[in-house]
């Protein structure tokens, strides 16, 4: 971890802190307690070693440098200031350290089960650090004797309500910045790459957000009904409007926007009798973006493995099951006087090159022979790889002679390849089948694959038809 990192996460630390103060409704017990977002993001991207930085900014805000120098030295007020550095960066540090865990080392667990462990860290990490705080607070504050049970519940919805909107945000920020990369990380934001980036709608679907959270406050200041403020979990639809549409680095800002209005609202409109309203719709709000992320990184995923099972990785080429699913279509299409044929090849003693050559050269001779033939391909024509070193051509609109003609060219278009320092004379056997009425595809493979092994048994490098 740089010095430029360290001194990062320092000066976001305080620069929360003091945000937050001013959308505090209580000492300390704020609408929301942004820096606890801030702090388990820090173990979250940088591990054991945001420890310090950490400390050292809740120690700078407790010690309350200003007054020391005005009013004298007291070591009491550094002790506690100590102690409050304490009860905060140990539970968000064993939190931090905890979600960091959970995200790296159970990465082959599906996204909503991680993201359901991150809410349950981040829930306890809170709630100790609010016990911590408050304990910490009653023991130095001779004011305050029942602190604790009076004021853990607010003091810990208003830090979980911080760490859910803010974690997010430097979670985004902080890699940037310190160049630091993390493959967790990046799942969440996978799909990105296939919206757009253009701001307009998301603007929008804000603008309609933010106006819901202040049409709803005005109500709470102007009807005495306590129901009113319940109103407020309303703004969950637009919400998830931009989480399900948007990037999410979109989604992970207008959480932030939406806490924001509301946390001023609730002292401009005057309804902070309401506020742990307010700040459980923001938890339930956030909790729920959060478990929506996964759907639109589902979709991703969902179109990545149709990728895989329409294209084969070593050669480009469509799969088998993309093969039989357009030849399917293609014959059930077809007039009843059309002919279409398939054309199995397999190359000759290619397990004997593998062996001699190696994996990689025998990989190489699979994919140069594959796009040299697919070029050669007629528009119309389908080339599959199906397995190992065995191919599949469909032949459409071919009676079985013609077919065969057509598999001769191909097998002439074989190549010798120049692979380093190797010359490969490359040569194929081909086995060839026409669709019959009423078959499936399946059975006609089967029947071309018979053709093929009787090229083989008649010496390789010939095509040979089947009826």
């Amino acid at each position: 971890m740089k010095t430029s990192a360290y001194v990062l996460l320092f000066i976001f630390w305080i620069s929360t802190f003091y945000a937050s103060t001013i959308m505090a409704f209580a000492e300390f017990i704020s609408l929301w307690y942004m820096p606890a977002g801030v702090s388990i993001a820090g173990f979250l991207i940088f591990g054991k070693r945001a420890f310090f930085p950490i400390f050292l900014a809740v120690f700078f805000v407790s010690f309350r440098f200003i007054e020391q120098f005005e009013q004298g030295f007291d070591p009491a007020h550094l002790a506690s200031a100590l102690l409050f550095a304490l009860a905060h960066t140990v539970p968000y540090g064993l939190g931090g350290l905890a979600a960091r865990h959970w995200l790296s080392y159970f990465i082959q667990k599906g996204l909503p089960q991680r993201i359901i462990g991150l809410l349950v860290i981040y829930a306890i990490s809170a709630l100790m650090a609010a016990i911590c705080g408050l304990l910490v607070w009653e023991f130095t504050t001779e004011n305050y004797d029942h602190i604790l049970e009076e004021g853990w519940f607010a003091w810990w919805l208003g830090d979980l309500v911080g760490v859910m909107v803010i974690a997010p945000l430097m979670c985004l920020i902080l890699p940037k910045l310190s160049h630091t990369r993390l493959t967790w990380l990046d799942e969440f934001y996978a799909h990105d790459r296939r919206l757009s980036s253009n701001l307009k709608p998301f603007l929008l679907k804000l603008s309609i957000a933010v106006a819901t959270v202040i049409g709803i406050l005005i109500l709470d200041s102007y009807i005495t009904h306590r129901g009113v403020a319940y109103f407020v979990f309303f703004v969950s639809i637009p919400q998830l409007w931009i989480v399900l549409t948007e990037r999410t680095s979109y989604a992970t800002n207008s959480l932030v926007c939406i806490t924001v209005v509301m946390a001023f609202g609730v002292g401009v409109f005057n309804v902070s009798d309401q506020a742990i309203t307010y700040q459980f719709a923001l938890y339930i709000t956030a909790a729920m973006s959060y478990l929506a992320i996964s759907i639109p990184a589902l979709m991703q995923r969902n179109h990545q493995l149709a990728e895989l099972s329409m294209l084969d990785l070593l050669t480009n080429l469509p799969t088998k099951w993309l093969f039989k699913t357009l030849v399917t279509q293609v014959v059930k299409s077809s007039r009843p006087n059309q002919n279409h044929c398939i054309a199995m090849y397999n190359l000759d003693h290619f397990k004997k090159l593998n062996d001699d050559y190696g994996q990689a050269i025998g990989d190489e001779v699979l994919r140069q022979s594959a796009q040299i033939l697919k070029n050669e391909l007629r528009d119309s024509e389908i080339l599959c790889r199906c397995e190992q070193d065995t191919f599949v051509v469909f032949i459409p609109n071919t009676d079985i002679d013609e077919a065969s003609k057509r598999a001769n060219e191909l097998r002439h278009k074989l190549p010798v390849l120049h692979i380093d320092d190797l010359i490969l004379p490359i040569r194929g056997s081909f086995g060839v089948a026409q669709v019959q009425f009423g078959e499936t595809i399946d059975q006609t493979v089967e029947r071309a694959t018979r053709a093929l092994q009787q090229a083989k048994l008649e010496g390789r490098n010939k095509v040979v038809a089947i009826s």
